[in-house]
């Protein structure tokens, strides 16, 4: 809500901020709630003047691991044996 005041005080349209960091609008309205708050988007748009502490945390991304074995042999294990 904070974020909301902020840029309609300022002036700063959601539209606009996309358009010049060549997304849609709805990914940075995506990036501003949080659902795709990456790095390198937040520090562009602490570069253009919006305080941090309005802005949300960075995704952390984590690596994805391989998929969890179920303990059942697949039909290409079961052909083999």
């Amino acid at each position: 809500m904070r974020l909301k005041v902020f840029l309609l005080e300022a002036g700063i349209e959601v539209k606009a901020l996309a358009m010049q960091r060549g997304i849609s609008p709805g990914a940075m309205g995506d990036v501003l709630s949080g659902r795709r708050a990456k790095r390198e988007h937040i520090e562009w748009l602490i570069s253009r003047g919006i305080p941090s502490d309005l802005l949300p945390v960075p995704a952390v991304l984590q690596k994805r691991g391989p998929k969890p074995k179920t303990g059942q042999p697949d039909q290409a294990d079961a052909q083999a044996a």
